[in-house]
């Protein structure tokens, strides 16, 4: 049973075509019935708006039935989703608005405070406009982040990989995730030796005693980084493990220089083979 997570946000935002899927609602609804917890799931349609100077009435008639499009699909998948969480007895809400994109934006800031921790779809293009979205939750919202991988369609947390490097966010995660460390069978706590700025002395022996403290069953590993690379050491790590999920904090480095150089967050953002639980 995981204890002490009572509302759940799940952000969709996708064109909600035949085509398009989303692990994040199963994964949320899943999470939220094992929890007894309160869903609210968001599907958002983003709203195409183009300036009306120049532009001839056949354009914007043609704007204005695709924004009718996405909307309708948004309602179809918010109906679906409730008609899904009834079926499972899950307390739900949903909402479907049409938004412009600093809209959506603002909006899933905003709910995303009113909630335990939200929960969305992974995007594997570091400039697509959910990676977005997955910015401004990370860093903005002041509630941790659940990113679902294609193909995570059931919660699961047997099995967790803290990725521990010493650093405030990573100390940060780990707090915000203790309801689910606590409930795991196991928790592998990693760190991963050779990246240049982590100091030699940083193990997880450091967190250990205290997540022992909190009930948490605790493994400690130190691994080499592959080649140096940090992310694909934990993605090989936790392919290998068959782990759960990865707990772990956001951007230690700053965004842009992830953007620019690439860094774990964008790394393991852009392929993870489990969902990652986020902090900043």
């Amino acid at each position: 049973m995981i204890e002490n997570i009572k509302s759940i946000l799940i952000g969709l935002t996708k064109e909600f075509g035949p085509d398009e899927t989303s692990s994040a609602l199963g994964y949320g609804l899943s999470l939220a019935q094992q929890a007894g917890a309160h869903a609210t799931v968001q599907a958002v349609s983003v709203k195409l708006d183009l300036s009306s100077a120049g532009i001839s009435k056949v354009v914007a008639g043609l704007v204005h039935e695709e924004n009718r499009r996405l909307h309708a699909l948004a309602q179809a998948t918010a109906r679906s989703a409730q008609a899904d969480a009834a079926a499972a007895g899950i307390a739900c809400s949903v909402e479907s608005p049409h938004l412009s994109y600093p809209e959506l934006l603002a909006g899933f800031r905003t709910q995303a405070r009113l909630h335990d921790l939200t929960v969305i779809d992974a995007e594997a293009e570091t400039l697509a406009p959910d990676r977005g979205l997955i910015d401004a939750l990370l860093m903005d919202s002041g509630r941790p982040l659940l990113v679902v991988p294609p193909g995570q369609d059931a919660f699961r947390a047997r099995r967790i990989i803290l990725a521990w490097d010493g650093s405030g966010r990573a100390a940060r995660a780990a707090a915000d995730a203790l309801p689910f460390l606590r409930a795991a069978e196991t928790v592998e706590v990693v760190a991963v030796m050779g990246e240049k700025e982590l100091p030699a002395t940083v193990t997880g022996a450091d967190i250990a005693p205290h997540l022992t403290r909190h009930g948490v069953n605790v493994i400690v590993q130190a691994l080499p980084a592959l080649e140096g690379d940090v992310a694909e050491t934990l993605r090989n790590h936790a392919s290998l493990t068959r782990a759960d999920m990865i707990v772990m904090g956001g951007y230690v480095h700053s965004r842009l220089r992830e953007l620019v150089f690439g860094g774990v967050t964008q790394s393991l953002l852009r392929q993870s083979p489990v969902p990652l639980f986020m902090a900043y």
